[in-house]
């Protein structure tokens, strides 16, 4: 990893759960969403839709769980929406993807925290995107450090999946634009995985407001891997 990466990384590192605490009311400007305008300039209506594809319908129903009913996923559920990613086309040169990489280089890695799978014990593993299974880490109650994988905002997660980004594999093409670039890919990962989650009547919400070194310790990861997202999976309360 570059030094100039490590040094901005370690600086944006959540260090314990104690940073993530809601400390109250937020202010206006955490709430309240500003949009830009240019009233004093021409404007064009777009063409109206009336009908809606199911692509639009899943768009609609897209949003952030953060408490989950007790109730458990399933491994061909959870199996569905890891492989909302996967490759298409691996005979191509470099292979397709269901999301775009930056030179196609795919530095983001899968993982999943089990809590509440059935079919899958409590644990760690790791996502084989080649052969399409799930690699054994730990088999281990993590529960208590669901805060630390999740963030505190996250209630009884049935699973959680990390993205984590082996910044080299951009480095050796992108230099110091490889940690946004890696950012940007698991921004679309995340895409794809809320999604397939919507699609399959699953609660999902992805954040960023986990412990770093707990994910490196949990993960077992190298210095030149570093977690960058994580979305939480669940059946939804009420349904």
């Amino acid at each position: 990893m570059l030094d100039e990466i490590k040094n901005f990384y370690e600086r944006i590192k959540l260090k314990g759960v104690e940073d993530d605490v809601d400390d109250g009311e937020a202010p206006i400007t955490f709430i309240h969403v500003f949009k830009k305008a240019y009233p004093r300039l021409p404007s064009i209506i777009l063409p109206r839709i009336d009908s809606k594809s199911e692509l639009e319908k899943i768009l609609e129903s897209r949003e952030s769980t953060r408490e989950f009913s007790n109730e458990p996923i399933n491994l061909e559920e959870l199996s569905k929406i890891l492989k909302s990613c996967r490759i298409v086309d691996e005979k191509r040169e470099p292979e397709k993807r269901t999301y775009p990489s930056a030179g196609a280089r795919f530095p983001i890695e899968f993982y999943v925290i089990s809590y509440n799978v059935d079919g899958l014990n409590k644990g760690a593993y790791h996502y084989n995107m080649d052969r399409s299974v799930l690699e054994v880490l730990w088999q281990k109650d993590l529960d208590y450090r669901q805060p630390e994988i999740t963030g505190t905002n996250i209630k009884n997660p049935a699973a959680t999946i990390v993205l984590t980004s082996v910044i080299s594999r951009s480095e050796v093409k992108y230099w110091y634009k490889a940690l946004p670039l890696s950012y940007l890919e698991a921004g679309h990962i995340g895409q794809n995985i809320v999604l397939s989650a919507a699609e399959n009547n699953i609660g999902a919400c992805p954040v960023s407001g986990f412990v770093d070194d707990t994910l490196i310790e949990i993960l077992d990861l190298t210095e030149g891997e570093i977690p960058v997202y994580t979305i939480s999976l669940g059946k939804r309360k009420g349904l």
